[in-house]
């Protein structure tokens, strides 16, 4: 039984915490690299090289969007994301992220910098168990061997 069996409540508040501030990264699948791409309009290799990065993970590389000099996403623009409807997984399951729900205690200290966790729509506990499930899978499909 999980802490959050009676569900969270979440609505983002456009607040663009979870995009910037802060180092981070935002792995991309296949799927999102195609999907980015043709919403761009450019090929994957140029998209590859213009917007994202390897992280170095220790006996593998994951594929990453690259960030600004202040932490931002590189798509993160004044009116908020340009790629909003083809913005990766993980920004689609944000709080609902495996180790923001390891503890109660986590997501509360999550909530300090993000205005929607603890408001608006009620997200059932099999809808988080499926969007941890999902982002955890996406994780793995990143993976380039060095």
């Amino acid at each position: 039984m999980a802490w959050y069996d009676r569900g969270i409540r979440f609505s983002c508040k456009m607040c663009r915490h979870c995009c910037s501030g802060e180092p981070g990264s935002v792995f991309l699948s296949e799927e999102s690299i195609t999907a980015i791409s043709s919403h761009l309009g450019i090929g994957r290799g140029e998209f590859l090289e213009k917007y994202t990065r390897l992280v170095d993970m220790g006996t593998y590389y994951q594929i990453s969007l690259t960030e600004d000099g202040d932490y931002n996403c590189v798509f993160l623009t004044d009116e908020g994301c340009s790629i909003y409807p083809v913005r990766p997984l993980q920004c689609r399951t944000y709080p609902f992220w495996p180790y923001l729900l390891e503890d109660r205690a986590i997501l509360e200290a999550e909530k300090a910098s993000c205005p929607g966790i603890g408001e608006g729509e009620l997200h059932s506990a099999g809808e988080i168990r499926q969007q941890c499930r999902a982002t955890l899978l996406e994780k793995l499909s990143t993976i380039v061997k060095k």
